[in-house]
């Protein structure tokens, strides 16, 4: 039950009203007894400074941060922890006694949700589409643990960015033009592009390009089109909830200081 002393916890997102967030963390405040609450906000860009001044004049103890606001917010908090530092993305923020320190658990969250599902990345050649805040830490991920990293874009600027960015961690190399010759050393495709979210969204790459043998990520939800057809093909796929869920879980521990109930998280997520 609301009452005076319910702490509150956010996410920050546009568009946010396809966002399981809210259902998942507030089943693990229900879980372990905590008197917290997690409510949705859909914050427009040009409000994103005030939304931020707003966790504090609130006294929020954190949020999420969503699409398209990752990179945007760092410029507005007071801290960074290494890992946002690296990858130049936050998705999570804590208020600790008035100071805004930022988070980045997407990337960690990505690789567990890669374990769970038994696929490494270790020595794998790995395609990424898209150059944003979520590309940002999967291929912070990917390069960590070992990955071979292969980059494609829209605006290329913004993949050359990333190159730079990480080109001292491990192999990275940006795609101008996708095609079989490049697709052929592919094992993993990763849609890290936020195409998927509405309906009339094109694909974010030509589905002629995806061979049965690639492990198929989309880190959208729910079902993209695009995904829909790597199924047809006869790739393995893997959905965005399980990145969602590892990245809540982490996240929620930043909040609490308590340890996530994972499987109570992920039944609301199954039974969504």
């Amino acid at each position: 039950m609301i009452n005076g002393k319910t702490k509150i916890i956010g996410i920050f997102g546009d568009p946010i009203e396809h966002t399981l967030s809210p259902l998942m963390h507030n089943a693990a405040f229900k879980h372990l007894k905590l008197n917290y609450c997690y409510v949705p906000f859909n914050v427009k860009r040009e409000q994103l400074k005030e939304a931020v001044q707003a966790i504090k004049a609130l006294n929020l103890i954190g949020v999420n941060i969503t699409v398209p606001h990752k990179e945007a917010v760092i410029e507005y908090l007071d801290q960074l922890s290494e890992e946002a530092k690296h990858i130049g993305a936050v998705n999570t923020i804590l208020n600790e006694n008035g100071k805004l320190k930022g988070f980045n658990t997407d990337s960690m969250g990505f690789i567990i949700s890669l374990q769970k599902e038994k696929v490494s990345v270790k020595d794998k050649n790995i395609l990424i589409l898209g150059a944003g805040g979520a590309a940002k830490a999967i291929a912070y991920g990917i390069l960590k643990e070992g990955g071979n990293l292969y980059i494609f874009n829209r605006t290329l600027s913004k993949a050359y960015k990333i190159k730079a960015s990480f080109s001292g961690i491990g192999k990275i190399e940006v795609i101008e033009e996708l095609n079989n010759e490049v697709m052929e050393k592919i094992q993993i495709i990763i849609n890290a592009t936020s195409l998927g979210l509405k309906e009339k969204d094109p694909m974010p790459l030509n589905p002629s390009l995806i061979k049965k043998e690639h492990v198929f990520y989309d880190i959208v939800y729910p079902e993209t089109s695009i995904m829909r057809e790597a199924k047809k093909i006869g790739c393995k796929t893997i959905g965005g909830l399980g990145m969602l869920l590892w990245q809540a879980a982490l996240a929620f521990e930043i909040w609490t200081s308590k340890p996530a109930p994972v499987k109570v998280m992920k039944k609301f997520l199954k039974n969504f």
